[in-house]
């Protein structure tokens, strides 16, 4: 059953995807944003490496547009330590879909779900310092940055850093759930 959000469908991954994941993935304005792994074009075998991450995650959706089922790109939480209620999340959009308020639709619903549905305390992330665009989505959202790792990946010939950012349950709850919000006590543990 896929998910729908204003314009937005989220769906499961199925195999006839990975041609579309690896277009994304071999995209060259966003495979620097994706990878600290040198910049190369992809071939068929990392098909096998998207489809290892693809199963990995909690909850992964491929992004279309409802109005027309196109490919859009690529969401995910992945819980890293249930014990402390922990997920990291991830998002990546075809650049013909960037600056359109399409990542921060599918980021709030992807947020919301992981907090609503899978009971998480925290959703973390880490971007390139150079990806305003992401930033702003992210900080839109609610998320802070909590560290900075200096001079981390070697980019078009400068060091750039890597920033981790993350909101916490309650501070979501705050800024999306409004004052008519149900929550408890354990939302705030």
């Amino acid at each position: 059953m896929p998910f729908q959000t204003e314009r937005l469908t989220l769906r499961a991954y199925t195999e006839a995807d990975l041609d579309d994941l690896l277009r994304l993935h071999d995209d060259p304005l966003v495979q620097p944003l994706i990878t600290n792994e040198p910049i190369r074009p992809l071939g068929p075998t990392y098909r096998e490496k998207l489809k290892k991450d693809l199963d990995s995650a909690t909850f992964g959706a491929i992004i279309t547009l409802t109005e027309t089922g196109e490919f859009m790109g690529q969401g995910f939480v992945k819980i890293m330590e249930s014990k402390n209620r922990d997920a990291v999340f991830g998002i990546c959009l075809l650049p013909k879909f960037w600056s359109k308020g399409y990542g921060t639709e599918a980021t709030k619903f992807l947020v919301d779900h992981a907090f609503r549905w899978y009971g998480m305390h925290r959703v973390s992330l880490m971007v390139w310092a150079v990806n305003d665009r992401a930033i702003g989505v992210y900080e839109r959202l609610g998320f802070v940055i909590e560290g900075r790792k200096r001079e981390s990946l070697w980019m078009e010939n400068k060091w750039v850093d890597m920033l981790s950012m993350g909101v916490l349950r309650r501070e979501w709850a705050a800024i999306h759930w409004g004052k008519n919000a149900q929550t408890t006590s354990e939302d705030y543990l």
